[in-house]
């Protein structure tokens, strides 16, 4: 070797066969990679430590196998077909293989064999030389997945460098922005400006980036076709090892969506879905607001409760969807009338709210109010139907009748009221109004108690013939006598029963006492007539009303053909389909169904036909007017007759006067009903008068004296 010869060589040169073999000796026991050397025949001769640490056999578990013994049978039996076809053909092969640790674990590594052959080219080894490439497959793995991430995000991503010019872009930011990432990159964030925002929200948001590092909220921004859209954005700083900014990350989602449904649901709380109005809620909102504007003008504002008259009788006969309609068209006339600044609002229902601003006296309330009556009372028209309808309207002026929203609500809640009571038109309120209201709260406190005190009592009405005077039947009907309050009307405390529900205990008590009194009657051996009991709309709503009536009959002993059940006209003619099969299923079980206050302005014949009825009782409306209109005479006679043909008893109720009775007599009406044969009485005192009685009743009492005087 001459004086040229490169260091490394001279070096090399110079070793002796017992140091190349301690330096390869080293090599092997020092390398990071595991070495296994096999013999010809693939059976292990020596392996060094690295293969214990990544497979975990010892060096004296393996000689003599062969590698197959590392198996994890992730590769089929191809792959190994085509790695020892490389290495008989090329000496060697190299790749990725998935092994087995001694615990069972599979793990990836990096392989590469090399056959040995001597001097004569005879192969004697091969050389095994692997790595454990598991931390570089999952490095690989998190970054495919964080690219997977970046492309795949549904968020829009823009990275950044420090000094905002954008370097890349997923394809969300394309889809919300319409920028494709060779169109952004190199501009800034300010391409995706809107101008919504001032310079002032920019500082204060970089001000906190700085601060904080981070930022997120709401913006507006536009995309490349200049829509506006907003956004909520999060914008991240990254900083290398030791503090520098490098990086800016801004990720963003489009709540255009998320806002319309916001908007949306801001709307269902503030405003009538149907009409458009403002509801309740935002009512308040604005009333309050007006009696602020009120009080710095020093005016007058007066509050509207409208209540519709005859709306559901309109919405039960033709439908909600004719009613919706209705209503729609009467929120557009309450509209019309009033002026630009005042309120218009639906509280539900068919009740709506007016609020009339800025009023110098309470004269101009009255002619907005004349005016909304006067434009209800024209003719709706909805699919195909004339309709008719009116208004009840309550008035309390602020700050006369209240200083806040809920007391003028309230007052002229109670107004309305007393128009209604009244037949429609308008009522101020008044302090006679809240008298009135806290004795209706007194009462309906009071009634959930009467019967458990005893407070109710039945008196008796008889019923006669108006060609004999005998007695053909009697109505019971309830008085309430309290102990403080004194005698209540039943006109005053039944209306209050049935808007509470407690019309409902009220009528199962009526039946069960009518039931014990008629046993009473009976074994003092009286003969009887049938004892009518009235139903009130209300209680049809009682699924198990028929069987309930049945089991009070049944268990009180009483036979169901001595109980009359009387139902109004209204109440039958309100909800047909569901009155007809009570009524049947009543029939069935042996009551007389009687009709009452017919002809009292729900008249339907053609429904009169299919109902089991035994008796109809002509209004009083009509009895009242025989003798000063005839057209009542003539619609009276009318009634008795075709309920002859049906072969129904009349009975003509409130006869007060001699001449009505006249009247009725030669019409041919079977029983009549009223004043001037007697009042309701007491039990007892009906039983002397009537029970006791075998002829016609005595001519002695002079306001029966005239049936046996007319024949």
């Amino acid at each position: 070797m001459n004086r040229h010869t490169p260091h490394n060589e001279a070096l090399w040169d110079k070793q002796t066969p017992e140091t190349f073999v301690l330096s390869y000796d080293r090599i092997f026991h020092d390398s990071q990679e595991a070495i296994m050397i096999t013999d010809c025949h693939s059976r292990i001769v020596s392996v060094n430590p690295a293969f214990k640490s990544i497979t975990g056999y010892d060096e004296s578990e393996v000689i003599g196998r062969t590698p197959s013994m590392l198996k994890s049978h992730y590769q089929d039996p191809e792959f190994y077909v085509n790695m020892w076809a490389s290495i008989h053909k090329d000496g060697t092969w190299r790749g990725e293989i998935w092994n087995r640790r001694k615990n069972g674990e599979i793990y990836p590594e990096w392989l590469s064999i090399s056959s040995v052959k001597d001097d004569n080219g005879v192969l004697i080894n091969y050389v095994g030389m692997f790595s454990d490439i598991t931390l570089r497959k999952n490095t690989i793995s998190k970054l495919q997945l964080h690219a997977q991430v970046f492309s795949n995000a549904s968020d829009g991503i823009m990275i950044t460098d420090k000094q905002l010019k954008i370097l890349s872009v997923n394809q969300a930011f394309t889809t919300m922005t319409g920028y494709t990432e060779r169109e952004a990159a190199g501009h800034t964030p300010r391409l995706l400006h809107s101008g919504l925002q001032n310079q002032y929200f920019y500082i204060k948001m970089w001000e906190r980036i700085h601060t904080t590092g981070f930022w997120e909220g709401e913006i507006w921004n536009k995309r490349k076709n200049g829509e506006l859209y907003p956004e909520w954005l999060s914008i991240t700083t990254m900083r290398d090892d030791k503090g520098s900014i490098t990086n800016y990350i801004g990720m963003f989602t489009d709540i255009t969506e998320r806002k319309l449904t916001e908007e949306h649901l801001k709307y269902l709380a503030h405003y009538d879905k149907l009409t458009d109005l403002p509801n309740r809620t935002l009512l308040s909102e604005l009333v309050n607001e007006a009696i602020t504007r009120t009080l710095e003008r020093k005016r007058k504002l007066a509050v509207f409760f409208i209540d519709l008259d005859r709306f559901k009788m309109v919405n039960d006969s033709l439908g909600h969807n004719v009613g919706d309609k209705l209503l729609q068209q009467v929120a557009k006339r309450l509209s019309s009338v009033v002026r630009k600044d005042d309120i218009v609002s639906r509280l539900g229902g068919d009740e709506f709210i007016i609020v009339l601003q800025d009023l110098q006296e309470p004269e101009e309330a009255i002619l907005i109010a004349n005016q909304l009556i006067s434009s209800i009372k024209k003719p709706f028209s909805v699919e195909d139907n004339e309709l008719y309808i009116n208004a009840s309207i309550g008035i309390c002026l602020y700050p006369k009748h209240g200083e806040d929203f809920e007391t003028l609500l309230k007052h002229a809640d109670l107004a309305m009221y007393q128009a209604k009571i009244q037949n429609g038109g308008y009522q101020f309120f008044n302090e006679s109004i809240s008298s009135t209201f806290l004795r209706k709260l007194d009462l309906e406190n009071e009634l959930r108690w009467a019967i458990a005190k005893n407070q109710f009592t039945l008196h008796y009405q008889p019923q006669v013939s108006s060609e004999t005077g005998h007695m053909k039947g009697m109505e019971a009907l309830i008085r309430w006598n309290h102990p403080t309050l004194g005698p209540v009307s039943p006109g005053e405390f039944i209306p209050i029963a049935e808007e509470t529900g407690i019309i409902m205990d009220i009528g199962k008590w009526v039946l069960k006492e009518v039931c014990l009194q008629l046993n009473r009657w009976l074994s003092a051996s009286f003969i009887v007539p049938s004892i009518a009991v009235n139903l009130s709309a209300r209680q049809f709503l009682a699924p198990d009303l028929a069987s309930s009536i049945h089991d009070i009959v049944y268990q009180t002993c009483c036979n169901p053909q001595h109980i009359v059940i009387e139902i109004t006209e209204s109440s039958s003619m309100h909800d047909i389909e569901s009155v007809l099969p009570i009524l049947h299923e009543l029939k069935s079980f042996g009551f007389q169904i009687a009709i009452d206050d017919f002809g009292k302005g729900y008249s339907a014949l053609g429904y009169i036909k299919q109902f089991p009825i035994d008796i109809l009782k002509i209004d009083k409306s009509f009895v009242q007017e025989l003798t000063s209109d005839s057209k009542s005479a003539v619609l009276t006679k009318a009634i008795i007759d075709m309920s002859h043909g049906m072969d129904l008893r009349v009975i003509a109720e409130g006869v007060e006067t001699l001449e009505q009775l006249d009247f009725l007599r030669t019409m041919n009406c079977d029983m009549i009903q009223g004043y001037f044969i007697d009042p309701a009485l007491p039990a007892e005192q009906l039983a002397t008068r009537y029970l006791n009685e075998v002829e016609p009743i005595s001519c002695q009492q002079s306001n029966l004296a005239a049936l046996s005087e007319h024949p």
